[in-house]
Formats: structure tokens, sequence, C-alpha cells
């Protein structure tokens, strides 16, 4: 076998030969309400479909612990954000899963979803953040009432209004 009859092309190959997408665009890909935030909590990404269940879009930076307007446990007892399960991954380090909760959108309806946040951790393992995923419930089992707004409750443009923000707490 003659080797002058092969020919080699030495050649590095193109640019997108070992693309590897980022995070944002891994995220944009999957259907479910999906968010991110920061090692403190801040939402630092949200793709299209949790804006459809909280009712409105949060801001990127402003909204802590998620984007949801106001939150119950199964009980139906108010649940701060700052112990939202998501909240407690964050402080703890460890992931809390299988809770159902309740959000109350800005218009007053509410949702029954169960969160399935997850620690974002760099090369060296270290907690950078952390990314929820948010699968609605059809049909609830919590003792919250999903009716219309409460009347006398704050809306999100009257609280707005005075510079507040239940997401931020």
């Amino acid at each position: 076998m003659d080797t002058d009859d092969f020919a080699y092309d030495f050649e590095a190959p193109g640019s997108d030969w070992n693309y590897e997408p980022s995070r944002a665009d891994l995220f944009r890909q999957i259907d479910a309400p999906l968010y991110t935030t920061d090692s403190e909590g801040w939402l630092t990404y949200y793709n299209e479909a949790p804006t459809e269940l909280w009712g409105f879009r949060p801001v990127l930076g402003k909204a802590r612990w998620c984007g949801a307007w106001q939150l119950f446990e199964a009980s139906g007892a108010p649940l701060p954000h700052d112990l939202s399960p998501l909240a407690l991954t964050l402080k703890d380090g460890r992931a809390i899963r299988g809770s159902q909760i309740c959000l109350e959108r800005p218009d007053g309806s509410r949702v029954a979803f169960m969160p399935y946040p997850t620690l974002l951790r760099d090369r060296t393992g270290a907690a950078v953040g952390a990314s929820n995923i948010l699968l609605k419930i059809e049909r609830p089992s919590l003792s919250v009432v999903f009716r219309g707004s409460v009347r006398g409750r704050q809306t999100l443009r009257a609280a707005q209004s005075v510079g507040m923000h239940r997401c931020s707490a």
C-alpha cells in the first residue's frame, strides 16, 4: 500500500465543532416553568413558562427567592418567601422537595404547584445559586381556597404604588 495515495486534512475543525451551550441556552429549551437565582436568592433568569404561572414578570435582580406574588402552605397559612423551599435549599445546602404550595397571582387567583429546587454549584462544589422547576398541580390536595381575590387584600398595583413588592422580601 502506497501512503502517498491518502490525502490527510490537518486543518482544525470549524469553531462550532465542540460547542457547549450556556446554562441559559439549556434552560430555554425546557418547557416547564423554570427560574434561577444567585447564591443570595435574587432572581437571575426565568423562562417564559413561570410568567404564566406567576401572572406577571418580576424584575431580575429585584425579586428574591421566587417570582410569585404571595405563597401559601398546604394548610392555607401564608408562607414567607424566605421560608420557601428554594430559600431553604440555598440556606441549608440541600434540596427541599415533595411539598405542595399555593401561589397567589396579582389578580388574586391561586395556583397549586410543587417546587423542585436544585443547587447550582461551580467546579469547586461551592453553591453559586439555585434553579427551580415548578410543576403545576391540577388537582391540589391543599386546604387553600382557590377562588378570586380576597376582599381587602392589597393588589400588586396598590403595593407597587407605595414602593412595596412582596417578592423582594
